[in-house]
């Protein structure tokens, strides 16, 4: 349980100090009367308020305190209060008087608190981080590991090209579709650990049967399935990060879920090349369906359900409310409202359109090394690994850079705040009062603040680290271009796609970092919505690639993606100063408290 002390108030009789609990929201009020010697505690939430009575017996010789609870709540029993106890340390000298900078609280953890994932060990969190990083590997390698199959399936089902490629098509099409469905399913059953578990189930199915499928119709069928199934860790998969990690944390947690589901599209080819020629296209499914299988047991085991509900969301209002309670119609197109707000819009255009680069990428490295370096399959999947150690070290590197720019953030506006009051401060008895972004903080002395959480901020300070990506992103793949048009040595494109990689992922995790908290009670409908618009737009721009090449040349083809990007990246500089406001739109039509909207 994270908590905050708001504010001190001292007289000669008494000592009001004021907590915030984060984690539950509730306000603690603790009044010290010391003609009395006693304490008397109130703390107050949305659905009650519980006062207590604390007598404190003073020993004046040995200047020690024992204390005695009186509960003036006559509904709740002593063993109940003794689970959620709240002891107080209490320094008190010779002259009874209470020095507030030494004033404690202990707060145990209750039941409630240990079923929170804010709240779970870092070892439990990190395992079941590194399980779904995994684990989501499998709906980007399953986009591109049947591209090499192409021919082989086309001679042994008796079919054309048009439907054999028309099956990796709708693949895409669905791998974005689908997450709509998970994500609003998980929404309104509040289950993450659930959808993890059917959608693995569901792939599973589909696979074996695209294995034994001896039909091109029967194998587009049960694709789409298929990329309905496995695509659900990966847009899901944000918001149990969410659901565990606190702002602070949030971007490194990300940098490591993205190293492996943004490296598969670049493997998926070389695995897919290899199984085809060794092994026949039908163990690609085979095999896929057994890493599946093997995600599967590990979520079982080792994934516990890590939705939270937000606590500290009013209630609805009694006219929006109904006596007879109705059946939830599940819509897989609700979490497409989101894209009114334009600061969601904007930048999930942005970030779809860079990371659209890296199945182009996937789509034309085979055909342009092997026509102007003549390099075999198998050299020519070597390639793919300058481009994927980019992308793993830019996932590290830039969710760590997220985090510090928040904490630096937080610490510049708590140093602001510190000045202040040294500067105003009379005495050291005086309430301090000093507003920051509309809400009254009161503090004592800088001692008063126990974390970095306490300070608010708005997500719109996350941006700023994705700048630096977004310079070397149209930097690199503009040279590449062209280096490519223009036949130079090989080791100068692997050299420039390594940077292009490493700025794509250092410029992804802070702005997608941002939406999640942007719209932090539908984290999961921001993963589903990006997914969808990522596929779509990967999956056509895959598709034009090919003939926008034939007809532009590499040069003039990755200087026109160039171009739209940069266009991208000036809408977001309109977020940095609109966001706030679209945000407080947001927080006005989905009843979304103050407190949800500062990180």
């Amino acid at each position: 349980m994270r908590v905050g002390i708001i504010g001190v108030d001292q007289n000669e009789s008494y000592c009001l100090i004021k907590f915030y609990l984060l984690t539950t929201n509730c306000f603690v009020y603790i009044c010290l009367n010391l003609k009395n010697h006693c304490v008397n505690i109130t703390y107050m939430n949305n659905d009650s308020v519980v006062k207590k009575k604390v007598l404190i017996m003073i020993d004046n010789e040995k200047n020690n305190s024992s204390i005695s609870i009186n509960n003036d709540d006559q509904q709740q029993q002593n063993d109940n209060f003794e689970e959620n106890q709240k002891t107080l340390t209490v320094d008190i000298d010779e002259t009874n008087s209470i020095n507030s900078k030494k004033l404690t609280q202990e707060l145990t953890t209750t039941k409630e608190d240990e079923d929170d994932p804010f709240d779970w060990p870092k070892r439990k969190k990190w395992i079941i981080l590194s399980v779904l990083s995994c684990g989501a590997i499998i709906g980007p390698i399953s986009s591109t590991i049947f591209y090499p199959a192409f021919l082989a399936v086309q001679e042994q089902l008796h079919t054309n090209d048009i439907l054999v490629t028309t099956s990796a098509a709708v693949f895409l099409i669905f791998q974005g579709l689908g997450p709509l469905g998970w994500a609003t399913y998980s929404d309104l059953k509040h289950t993450r650990r659930n959808v993890y578990l059917v959608s693995l189930i569901l792939f599973i199915v589909a696979s074996i049967i695209c294995a034994v499928s001896n039909n091109i119709w029967l194998l587009i069928v049960v694709r789409c399935l298929q990329a309905c199934g496995s695509n659900a860790l990966h847009a899901i998969g944000p918001s149990t990060i969410s659901d565990m990690f606190v702002p602070e944390e949030r971007g490194n947690a990300f940098g490591i879920f993205y190293l492996f589901p943004l490296i598969g599209p670049l493997f998926g080819p070389t695995f897919g090349g290899y199984i085809t020629q060794y092994l026949g296209w039908r163990w690609i499914f085979w095999l896929i369906a057994i890493l599946a299988f093997i995600v599967l047991i590990f979520i079982f085991f080792f994934v516990p359900e890590t939705y939270r509900k937000h606590k500290n969301l009013p209630p609805p209002s009694s006219t929006s409310s109904d006596s007879s309670p109705k059946r939830k119609i599940i819509n897989p197109l609700a979490s497409l409202v989101l894209f009114r707000y334009p600061n969601l819009s904007i930048v999930l255009s942005y970030i779809s359109l860079f990371l659209s680069l890296i199945y182009i990428q996937a789509a034309l490295i085979p055909r342009e090394f092997n026509r102007i370096y003549h390099l075999s399959s198998s050299y020519t999947g070597l390639v793919f690994l300058s481009p994927a150690a980019g992308y793993m070290l830019g996932s590290v590197l830039g969710g760590r850079y997220s985090d510090y720019i928040i904490r630096d953030s937080k610490r510049t506006a708590l140093i602001a705040l510190q000045k202040k009051i040294v500067n105003q401060k009379k005495n050291d008895t005086v309430e301090e009062v000093v507003v920051v972004k509309d809400e009254d903080v009161e503090i004592f002395e800088e001692d008063d603040i126990i974390d970095l959480s306490v300070i608010k901020i708005e997500p719109e300070k996350r941006i700023h680290g994705t700048w630096i990506g977004a310079i070397i992103i149209p930097i690199c793949y503009l040279a590449y271009g062209w280096l490519l048009e223009y036949k130079v040595p090989l080791v100068y494109p692997i050299i420039v796609m390594f940077f292009g990689g490493f700025g794509q992922l250092f410029a992804f995790n802070p702005i997608y970092t941002y939406l999640v908290d942007s719209f932090p009670t539908k984290s999961v409908w921001v993963n589903a919505n990006l997914t969808f618009l990522r596929q779509i737009l990967a999956g056509v721009m895959s598709i034009l690639s090919v003939p926008i090449e034939d007809g532009l040349g590499t040069g003039w083809t990755f200087s026109l993606i160039v171009f739209l990007y940069i266009i991208a990246t000036l809408s977001v500089i309109v977020v940095l100063y609109k966001g706030e406001q679209w945000r407080s739109k947001f927080r006005k039509d989905f009843n979304v408290g103050d407190n949800n909207i500062y990180i």
